[in-house]
């Protein structure tokens, strides 16, 4: 078997391969999209063999272009960690290429030529970045992610909002890309090397003889990762652009894209950073921006209609618990390693986790929005009756997302938690943080029954006409949802390669989370009867309670009957009683009223102060765009056709080009 690098290799060359035939058969949309699925099905499976040779070979580095002037090389790497999210990519675009195929048929007026062959780009972009290990060449994957996923969120050419929420997500990423770049020419112009390996050493000896230095790049790494990976307040795109882009793409963005932020932040955390004092400052911001992530990432989301901009603040919530987990994790590296170990297990497998339930969920309301047309819950509800396949598998992603034991929610967050909990009995403050965690968990699961119970439930008009969708769009969902399932009962199957991830990104043998084949149980630490979680047991014991109440139903012989609604002496229709989305939690939602700005409920809010800093629209954004319209049509008014203005503006251009020039040399 070739060496995993060259897996890779194959993989990406085959993923450019394949956009550009899918580009040729655009006139076809679906033979575009069945082209597309199968180039994505050969890349998957050589993605899959370097998965695997990552875990079973010994790791190997391949140069392929090296640029000595500038202190670069175009070197190629994957190691226990980088394989991890190379499966979560692999698997999530698999799916979500599949489910595209048909989806499209919802854009009948846009080319598909702007989607497959730019979404085939993208998970290439996504793969480089994951295996680069030269600075300079991963900004350039990087870049070429941005761009590509940035075409896809503006997809539809004749939406405003898209539009709108795509040149925020470009400003706001490409903001961040700038303090990743200014980060990595302080280091280059410190070691001349662009290479990790060189960036690890320039920034352990800064952090002892230029401190002040060193932490501002770490900041600048932090802004950039954080951003991509949508840690509030620099995730401000995400509900923007989840909404707009089509599901495909919105279940690619959440459950593979933002998971190279979080990627970046590992590396920059456990592989870039020495183990020092320093970490343990870092580990206490990670862990405040993480749970104020997923305290008002969450909290925003119960008061969402639209399904797809809810789960996009979800995204937010449940990146804040990642977050969260590898605060915890970095902070306990040095002087507790088990406990650092429970925390960035539960890190990594709650990545893992969300790439599952999330991005089941985008696709759950894609085929809601396929066959209805609508994302307002207020203008939904019934469809569990012609849609069971897309109900089933969206009330198990919920569950899980919620952390509804024994799926595959719980586990993660269980860890995570119990890192918080353990820690803090030794730093109080990741106690207060873990209990949080805990209450958000209630929101979430308030949230999603909200979701089941506006869209699925009660009772729909007979000659709605809806019916479910079609095989091509089902079996990634249901593919989804087994993985939630599965990964909850048998958690071990992906820790037992997490440990090896922790080791490879931190350098150092550590151990603490003991997953055993026995009964599928799971102890935190290894030889302690402190948190030992077996999910065989908890499916056993959910098992026999179901058949005990179904037992007792059955033996009490009740008579169900279904009758019209009747209210104040005539039938009304169901949509004239349902009880909306929007009406649901009134009483949460005005208690905390002061994280919504709107709304005629007087209670204590925010100072208006911060209200207003934290409004980024208003200061940032807003005038930003109109700075760039204002440029771009003052610079359309020099386009007046004379030939003889078109040699002027040549001319003038040389004259600063040369200048430019002179100045450097000099």
């Amino acid at each position: 078997m070739a060496n995993a690098v060259h897996n890779v290799e194959a993989s990406i060359v085959i993923l450019i391969v394949g956009s550009l035939v899918s580009l040729l058969f655009a006139r076809r949309r679906k033979l575009c999209g069945w082209i597309s699925f199968a180039f994505v099905c050969a890349s998957s499976v050589y993605t899959g063999l370097a998965v695997v040779g990552a875990f079973t070979m010994a790791s190997s580095e391949h140069s392929i272009l090296s640029l000595p002037q500038l202190g670069s090389s175009f070197s190629l790497r994957i190691d226990p960690l980088s394989a991890i999210f190379l499966a979560i990519v692999a698997v999530i675009a698999l799916l979500s290429t599949l489910y595209s195929v048909r989806y499209m048929d919802h854009y009948p007026h846009d080319n598909v030529a702007k989607f497959f062959p730019v979404l085939l780009l993208c998970v290439a972009s996504m793969t480089g970045v994951l295996v680069c290990t030269d600075f300079l060449f991963f900004l350039i994957f990087w870049e070429s992610m941005t761009l590509t996923s940035y075409f896809l969120v503006t997809f539809e050419s004749e939406n405003a909002a898209s539009q709108r929420a795509g040149l925020k997500y470009f400003i706001i990423t490409h903001g961040a890309t700038l303090c990743m770049v200014a980060a990595a020419l302080f280091l280059w112009r410190t070691s001349g090397s662009f290479a990790f390996d060189a960036i690890r050493q320039t920034l352990s000896a800064l952090l002892v003889t230029r401190p002040l230095l060193a932490h501002t790049i770490i900041f600048l790494f932090f802004l950039g990762f954080a951003t991509k990976a949508g840690i509030l307040p620099m995730g401000d795109w995400l509900p923007d652009a989840h909404p707009v882009a089509p599901s495909g793409m919105s279940a690619t963005l959440s459950g593979a894209l933002v998971k190279l932020g979080i990627y970046g932040l590992i590396r920059v955390f456990c592989s870039f950073m020495v183990v020092s004092p320093s970490l343990k400052v870092w580990g206490i911001v990670l862990a405040l921006a993480g749970t104020g992530s997923l305290f008002v990432g969450t909290l925003t989301a119960l008061r969402q209609t639209d399904t797809k901009r809810l789960m996009a603040f979800h995204t937010i919530g449940q990146i804040g618990y990642i977050c969260l987990g590898l605060g915890v994790g970095i902070y306990c590296l040095g002087l507790y390693p088990a406990l650092a170990t429970i925390a960035l297990a539960g890190t990594i497998l709650h990545a893992v986790n969300h790439a599952c339930f999330k991005s089941c969920l985008f696709l759950g309301a894609g085929s809601v929005l396929y066959r209805t047309g609508k994302r307002d819950m207020d203008q939904l509800g019934g469809l569990a009756r012609f849609m069971p396949f897309t109900t089933g598998t969206t009330a198990i992603a919920s569950l899980s997302i919620a952390g509804v034991p024994p799926l595959n929610g719980f586990a993660s967050k269980w860890l995570i938690v119990a890192g918080c909990l353990l820690a803090g009995m030794r730093f109080p403050l990741f106690l207060v943080l873990g209990l949080i965690a805990l209450f958000i968990s209630l929101a979430t699961l308030a949230s999603f029954l909200k979701v089941l119970a506006s869209v699925f439930l009660g009772k729909a008009d007979k000659s709605s006409g809806i019916e479910e969708v079609p095989p091509s769009m089902i079996v990634p969902q249901v593919t989804l949802a087994a993985l939630c399932v599965l990964l909850g009962i048998f958690p071990q199957l992906v820790l037992r390669f997490v440990g090896r991830a922790i080791e490879a990104a931190t350098a150092m043998p550590i151990a603490g989370v003991d997953a055993t084949r026995i009964w599928g149980g799971l102890r935190l630490i290894d030889g302690s009867p402190v948190g030992f979680w077996s999910p065989l047991a908890m499916l056993a014991t959910l098992a026999v309670l179901a058949l005990l109440s179904y037992a007792i139903q059955r033996a009490g012989g009740a008579q169900s009957r279904s009758v019209p609604v009747w209210y104040c002496g005539e039938e009304h229709a169901p949509a004239m009683v349902r009880y909306s989305a929007s009406s649901l939690y009134l009483p949460f939602k005005h208690a905390f009223q002061g994280i919504y700005p709107s709304g005629r409920i007087h209670v204590p809010r925010f100072p208006a102060s911060l209200r207003r800093a934290l409004d980024f629209d208003q200061w940032l954004y807003t005038p930003a765009v109109k700075a760039i319209d204002r440029t771009a049509d003052r610079v359309s008014r020099t386009h007046v056709g004379t030939p003889q203005i078109y040699l002027l503006w040549i001319v003038i251009g040389a004259i600063v080009v040369t200048g430019i020039l002179l100045w450097v040399r000099s």
